[in-house]
């Protein structure tokens, strides 16, 4: 009988010293985890304007410099005439975005972020600013780039497969006739995606010697509203929504910069 009752107390006694070491485990594991979250909120608002005012100006600047550089020369970047004419014949509001506009403009934001950081951070994070510009070069490139591709295959596909639906005025013949440019813009995100982010990880740890494996993240997604652009201007061209969305890009643009700038080391 006190052999089953010394059992009972020793096995009661070894629950309760596995029960605090798995709490010990877990408070550490939720420490660790709000170090990492009380880092990337280690910025004040005042940094974080700041970081995303530079990041709006070098936006700004790609776009300038693009117009200043399109053949057609009709646009100016000449302050008092800017701004005498409508905003319509602007641009930023007509020109189609496409590789060569959004790659400038993400770059454009991504030097914008780097210089915030470097004005409004710290200077011990400049090398993880150097990382994640790089990781978002690649994320706003590598999609873009074959999204804009493959749908143009998409579209002249159908252009050669079937000539008289998709010429026809008819809805459903011209909706069927674009599948295939929208499945390639899809498939053209997803795999840019991945490839952008693979090849950046590798870039970086050769470079700086340091394995971030960063993942795919949800900010990450913002960047591709340029590519949802692109693909509706080959599918449905003369829609307002289309042109609606296209008209954002720059906004969107503006996360790489913000999400660059505010880069720390974990």
């Amino acid at each position: 009988m006190n052999v089953g009752v010394n059992d009972s107390i020793t096995a009661l006694y070894n629950s309760q010293q596995l029960a605090k070491q798995n709490l010990s485990v877990s408070d550490g594991y939720h420490r660790a985890h709000k170090s990492v979250n009380d880092n990337n909120e280690s910025f004040s608002k005042f940094q974080k304007t700041g970081i995303g005012f530079c990041s709006a100006i070098g936006v700004l600047a790609s776009l300038m410099l693009l117009a200043k550089l399109d053949k057609s020369h009709k646009y100016t970047i000449n302050p008092l005439k800017m701004f005498k004419g409508s905003i319509k014949d602007s641009y930023l509001a007509r020109t189609e975005y496409k590789t060569k506009q959004i790659v400038t403009m993400g770059a454009g934001s991504i030097f914008g972020g780097l210089a915030g950081g470097a004005i409004f951070g710290k200077k011990e994070d400049s090398q993880a600013r150097l990382r994640e510009g790089i990781v978002q070069i690649a994320n706003i490139s590598a999609p873009i780039a074959l999204v804009q591709a493959l749908s143009w295959c998409g579209n002249t596909l159908s252009s050669k497969v079937m000539p008289n639906w998709y010429n026809s005025k008819n809805f459903f013949k011209q909706a069927v006739t674009k599948l295939p440019a929208a499945a390639g813009a899809m498939t053209g995100l997803v795999t840019g995606m991945y490839i952008g982010n693979k090849i950046s990880n590798k870039f970086n740890e050769k470079i700086f010697h340091k394995k971030d494996d960063r993942p795919i993240k949800w900010e990450d997604f913002s960047a591709h509203v340029d590519d949802i652009g692109v693909a509706a201007t080959f599918v449905a061209p003369d829609n307002i929504i289309t042109k609606t969305i296209s008209r954002v890009i720059p906004a969107a643009l503006l996360v790489a910069g913000f999400e660059t700038g505010t880069k720390t080391e974990d």
